[in-house]
This record gives structure tokens, sequence and C-alpha cells, in this order.
């Protein structure tokens, strides 16, 4: 399965991350389709080098003309932000569009923050990290969609049961 393949791969090449949108909200005990996985990773060179390496190890290609760590450079991802509204970079399959990864790249939170305040959950025999119940419900807020809005009503629920 490829979200396992990818956990896996993740937690044997320690790379900085920690998972968001659908997945995250899976895992934090809400149950909702979803087939792609974001990741905030933070915006440094080496974070950036390392995700893009794994990424394209396991067969997926950066869907837009742009070398993701050159987004290591503020001015540059600033620029992406604002005059071409890019928040995320997805990396997919050629062979299987259903294989998808988004990376965040402007996330309204910092992907340092993200990852630093992230849980460490055991899927079996792999530790993955994602990201807490507040960040995700803040991150879910700010996006605005129906989608991410409904999200945010049943997480809150989980925090005001305890879990927050």
């Amino acid at each position: 399965m490829f979200i396992r393949d990818l956990l896996q791969a993740l937690a044997e090449a320690n790379v900085p991350y920690c998972l968001v949108g659908g997945v995250a909200v899976n895992l934090h005990g809400v149950p909702r389709m979803t087939y792609d996985v974001d990741l905030a990773v933070p915006t440094t060179v080496q974070a950036l080098e390392a995700i893009d390496t794994l990424l394209t190890r396991l067969g997926l290609q950066c869907r837009l003309p742009l070398r993701i760590v050159d987004l290591a450079d503020p001015a540059l991802r600033n620029e992406y932000a604002t005059e071409r509204n890019l928040i995320a970079v997805t990396y997919t399959d050629p062979l299987d569009p259903l294989r998808e990864v988004d990376i965040l790249v402007s996330p309204p939170i910092p992907a340092s923050e993200l990852v630093a305040r992230a849980s460490t959950l055991q899927l079996d025999d792999i530790p993955v990290k994602v990201v807490s119940l507040g960040d995700l419900i803040e991150l879910k807020r700010r996006s605005g969609r129906a989608q991410d809005l409904a999200d945010v009503a049943h997480l809150e629920r989980l925090k005001g049961s305890d879990r927050g």
C-alpha cells in the first residue's frame, strides 16, 4: 500500500515531517476519504533535498517545473506564494495518479513549528509523525474550504472530549 510504503520510507530516511490533511484527520480519529498524502516539511535546504530524494526514489515526480529545494529561499518561496498562490508542491506517479504527495511549502503556520509540535504514533512497527490536533484544526480552519470546515467540526468534538 502506497501510504504505508511512504511512511516506512520517511521513518527510515529520518526526514523531518509531519502528516497534515486528510490522512492526519483519519489518524486523529475522524474517518474521511482521501487519496493523497499531505506533508509539512521544514523549508530548509536539507529537509527539502531529503524529501525530494525520498519521493523520487518512490517513483514520484514533481508536477511543477521547479526544484523544490529552491523554495528554501524565503524570497522565492514568498514570490511563489503571493504571485502564484503556491501553497503546496505536488509529487505524483505518472503511471498511477492516485499515488500523490503534497508538500506544504507555504502553510499558514510555519512547517518547522508544525513538525516540532507533532505527535508520534505507531502504525504497526512504523513511527508516524502527525500534526497536533490543535494545529490541524487551525490549518483546516484557515483553508476555509467546505470539506476542511466539516473536518474542523469533527476535530473540535474530539478536542472537546479531552483529546486536545
